[in-house]
């Protein structure tokens, strides 16, 4: 007997001590859980976007300096001239630049054309140009890339920006083989602007696409920028989720994190399974007047066979890790009791208090249904004992 006191002192800590180890690795987590789910908020209804059918393009950066530089270039078909081109510079000059948009009001936009610059905006009458190097493919830079790129523009054009452009504000120009000329040139003129930021910050979508929208009249132009915004924004939480998993994948290589982990998914799975086990045994003994409670599928607590005024009445508790939901229904298969209709079954519904909340399931009109939160289990059994009580009166 002392034996087995022993062995069982031993095992309630071992539980204690990964219950312990479980609860810190969860805190230590729940940053990073907090950056996947709000990776997900805004992207969980995509709506129509005509983009996504050459969704083997919209990765290419090809694709992405194609459209923008249709917009600011000011000789374009778009319809509004400098505008677009006003827009950006003033979203390069809140960064810190100094640039005069006069200089421009009859720029062009050059693609790939002098030394396979992504886009250069020139302007031959005031002999001024902006250099945009597009990296909202996430490709890494070539040798020297920037200030290769400046070297080839200044001879002949005042430069008054080079502008980085990539889809995460994390990525910043390789300048490992700058030369410290090429930094004393290049690094006054550089802007980092972001395809996308959620944190506010200056970026592409809220700082030029957005207000771009509001100074065009033109329904094909306003359409096209709007479903070009949401595209840089759901490409932007695609690579937020790269980077919350990579977080993610860096904790789990640390000492036991894994088996951690692994031990959370499968108890995770187990707990519907002993949520319903809970009600059971809190009311197994106290259902009156259902005739018992038992488990479906292991998670399904089922308070069945309430027979009131001659009806088969159920109750299905479904268990999830999110929550409860909760389905009271009359039986139609049970051929021993009366049958009711669809009005008879939403009249007895608004006749109990505790069923007020509930809304007949549009796919059963024969069942009610109401979802609780996993935190108010509270609320739940107060609801089940304040029904119990309800069908009681009525036997």
């Amino acid at each position: 007997m002392e034996q087995e006191t022993e062995l069982l002192k031993d095992w309630c800590q071992k539980i204690n001590e990964h219950i312990e180890t479980v609860s810190n690795y969860m805190t230590k987590c729940s940053p990073i859980s907090n950056e996947y789910c709000k990776s997900k908020e805004d992207i969980e209804n995509d709506v129509f976007n005509v983009f996504y059918l050459v969704s083997d393009l919209y990765y290419r950066e090809n694709f992405h300096s194609d459209i923008i530089s249709f917009f600011l270039d000011t000789q374009e078909k778009h319809g509004a001239g400098s505008a677009f081109l006003d827009v950006f510079i003033q979203m390069l000059n809140k960064k810190g630049m100094s640039i005069n948009s006069n200089y421009y009001r009859n720029a062009i936009a050059i693609r790939e054309k002098e030394d396979r610059i992504d886009i250069l905006i020139k302007s031959e009458s005031a002999k001024r140009a902006i250099i945009i190097e597009n990296k909202i493919n996430n490709a890494g830079d070539m040798w020297r890339q920037i200030p290769r790129y400046y070297d080839c523009v200044a001879p002949n054009y005042t430069v008054d920006a080079i502008v980085y452009l990539p889809l995460d504000i994390r990525k910043e120009p390789n300048k490992g083989d700058w030369s410290n000329e090429d930094k004393e040139r290049v690094n006054p003129l550089l802007v980092v602007i972001p395809a996308y930021d959620k944190s506010g910050k200056i970026n592409l979508v809220n700082d030029w696409l957005h207000p771009s929208i509001l100074l065009s009249d033109n329904l094909d132009v306003v359409s096209t920028l709007r479903q070009y915004s949401n595209l840089i924004t759901k490409l932007n939480h695609n690579i937020m989720d790269t980077i919350v998993l990579e977080k993610f994948y860096n904790e789990l290589l640390q000492a036991d994190n894994l088996k951690t982990a692994q031990s959370i998914r499968n108890m995770l799975n187990e707990l519907p399974g002993y949520l319903a086990a809970r009600i059971q045994m809190k009311f197994s003994g106290n259902c009156f007047p259902f005739s018992k409670i038992w488990i479906y599928k292991s998670q399904d607590a089922v308070f069945e066979g309430a027979i009131l005024h001659n009806v088969y009445y159920k109750m299905d508790i479904w268990c999830y890790e999110h929550g409860y939901d909760v389905l009271f229904w009359w039986n139609p298969d049970n051929q021993a009791y009366n049958r009711i209709t669809e009005e008879e079954f939403l009249q007895f519904v608004n006749s109990i208090n505790s069923l007020s909340t509930f809304e007949i399931n549009p796919q059963s009109k024969h069942q009610c249904v109401k979802h609780f939160d996993f935190s108010d289990e509270v609320g739940l059994y107060s609801f089940i004992s304040e029904l119990l009580g309800e069908l009681r009166s009525l036997v």
